[in-house]
């Protein structure tokens, strides 16, 4: 029988630059990542932007083929032939949370829709304090026995990144502000049946100080770490890594395959040996 987590969480900071992830900014994330494996340079995809990332985290596929690039949705009706990460985590069994700040009216309307669509379960709204949305994670993962993947959104360093400039001290501000309440983790860290991803859909200021749109390493870098069951501890991976990358790996933590059409890659070097299974 193959072995398989019971819980994996993928926490993504919206717009968090690896280089804002110091023992000085950001301590909590900082131990974490040194005591799991994360990788040495990761990318987001082209554009490096939050609906065209997320979007590929949900699918598997790159910008290119799934065609969300901006909030105008126009390509909405790719998805349809695409296999969302949801869908097919669901048909082993395994659900799908979103765990988000509480959305209004129309917007609320349109996220709900997305959701649906995607295969997820249910979205968990909440208020956006940091604070609040990991306790709202944290108190749901406790309640729901079953084998579940829970996404957490955290969007405060984009928000300030977009206000007063990627690295200026608003921005460093609402990063340690993020980073005290992934404190959190360290409970999930210590079961061996969940694993904890954590990573960006972009970074920013790589050409205008409140933007991440243009190609532009800076904009593209991402963190990507796990800490958690099976993972290989302190290690800092030699290869690249893709955002793309992410949803193979948790299929496959899961006991799944990915089908064909995923980009990525599954990051076996991240696990120990019984996790990587034939």
């Amino acid at each position: 029988m193959r072995g398989q987590y019971r819980k994996i969480v993928l926490v993504v900071i919206d717009g968090l630059r690896p280089d804002a992830i110091t023992p000085e900014v950001m301590p909590t994330l900082s131990g974490l990542l040194r005591r799991g494996w994360r990788a040495g340079t990761a990318a987001t995809v082209r554009p490096s932007v939050t609906v065209a990332a997320l979007t590929s985290l949900a699918t598997g596929v790159s910008p290119a083929r799934h065609g969300l690039c901006d909030a105008s949705l126009q390509s909405l009706g790719r998805i349809g032939g695409l296999k969302p990460l949801p869908q097919e985590l669901r048909r082993i069994g395994v659900e799908t949370s979103v765990i988000a700040a509480q959305l209004s009216g129309s917007a609320r309307w349109l996220a709900g829709a997305l959701l649906r669509l995607g295969g997820v379960t249910r979205l968990v709204p909440t208020s956006p304090a940091p604070g609040n949305l990991m306790d709202t994670a944290i108190r749901h993962l406790a309640r729901n026995p079953s084998p579940e993947f829970v996404v957490i959104y955290l969007n405060d360093a984009d928000l300030a990144g977009h206000a007063w400039g990627w690295m200026s001290p608003a921005y460093l501000q609402a990063t340690a502000a993020i980073d005290s309440a992934l404190a959190r983790l360290d409970l999930l860290a210590e079961d061996p049946e969940t694993l904890v991803v954590l990573t960006a859909d972009h970074g920013g200021g790589g050409v205008l100080p409140q933007d991440h749109d243009h190609p532009h390493p800076v904009n593209e870098a991402i963190p990507v770490g796990m800490i958690g069951g099976r993972v290989m501890p302190g290690l800092v991976s030699p290869e690249p890594v893709r955002l793309l990358d992410i949803p193979p790996t948790v299929l496959h933590g899961f006991g799944g395959t990915a089908p064909a059409e995923y980009e990525g890659r599954v990051l076996h070097e991240a696990f120990m040996t019984e996790l990587v299974w034939a």
